[in-house]
């Protein structure tokens, strides 16, 4: 587990802008609704038009990971989360190291997210893939093989609110530079894990490092909805049992063919002839309704 030379230095900038303000200021300058100070002067990135960045330490990298759950951004909550946990590491007398760490473990994912993160992975039979009785343990007993990140590293608003993703979220300048610097250095830490974005953002982004050539496309176990909220709901999740199996389509076979399975590998993925030939001989696993990617360009 580490921090890249970049994000060290990064912190070290933060960390006395972080440690020098009290709880209090530092929840009411990141849940604001209006321009803060401390948020967009002090821990601000960039801005460009109605869109702006602001630091929060979600720097630090499971670079043992053989899976890695990708969001579009994290949002004020998870960036509040993230600070206070790092303030309280430095002034417990934490390293750099630790507070990071600490920072990272406390926000990713929180709450509601992992509960139906699991269960719709579950729903694709993402689970088996993985060799687990349950998505839901890469959160718990299973999470040194996960790693968690963003497309966006750091906090993204959109006229001081949280940005969920859109269709031009590798277009826009900067969102791009995230992109190709932070997160594709990132991925490429982390060469044989399986990608799991979260949302057609999240996947959006992928595809791009993909069709650059700066990660493999064949790792990206694409097509499921954000949890968070907007893409999918609690009914949606109590639905899922109830809908019936279904082979998973050829042009996801490759990810999720039975040689993967069988032969217990967790490294990506086998060939289109292995999983052409596993599907013929009925070794495929199989997925509930809804089928897996791919999303409208829209």
């Amino acid at each position: 587990m580490s921090l890249s030379p970049a994000s060290r230095a990064l912190l070290e900038r933060m960390r006395p802008v972080i440690a020098g303000v009290t709880e209090g200021e530092i929840r009411r300058a990141i849940t604001s609704d209006e321009r803060s100070a401390l948020r967009d002067d002090a821990l601000g990135l960039v801005r460009e038009g109605d869109y702006s960045a602001f630091f929060a330490p979600f720097d630090w990298i499971n670079d043992e990971a053989d899976i890695v759950i990708v969001g579009v951004t994290p949002g004020k909550q998870q960036a509040l989360e993230a600070l206070l946990s790092f303030r309280a590491a430095l002034a417990a007398g934490g390293s750099l190291d630790d507070a990071a760490h600490q920072a990272k473990s406390a926000a990713s994912f929180k709450g509601g997210m992992r509960t139906l993160g699991a269960r719709l992975m579950d729903h694709f039979a993402l689970h088996r893939l993985f060799g687990l009785a349950s998505t839901l343990d890469l959160f718990g007993s299973a999470a040194h093989r996960a790693h968690y990140t963003s497309v966006l590293r750091y906090p993204v608003l959109k006229k001081s609110g949280n940005y969920a993703g859109d269709s031009r979220i590798a277009d826009r300048p900067f969102m791009r530079r995230m992109i190709e610097e932070s997160l594709a250095d990132e991925l490429a830490m982390l060469p044989k894990a399986w990608l799991v974005p979260f949302g057609p953002n999240a996947l959006r982004a992928l595809d791009h490092l993909a069709a650059a050539g700066r990660i493999d496309g064949a790792r990206i176990l694409g097509g499921l909805l954000h949890p968070g909220g907007q893409q999918w709901n609690r009914t949606m999740s109590s639905s899922i049992s109830s809908r019936a199996m279904l082979p998973l389509p050829f042009q996801v076979a490759r990810r999720f063919c039975g040689a993967a399975r069988l032969c217990g590998r967790r490294s990506p993925p086998c060939s289109r002839n292995d999983a052409r030939a596993n599907a013929s001989n009925g070794r495929m696993l199989e997925v509930r309704k809804p089928r897996l990617r791919r999303y409208s360009s829209s």
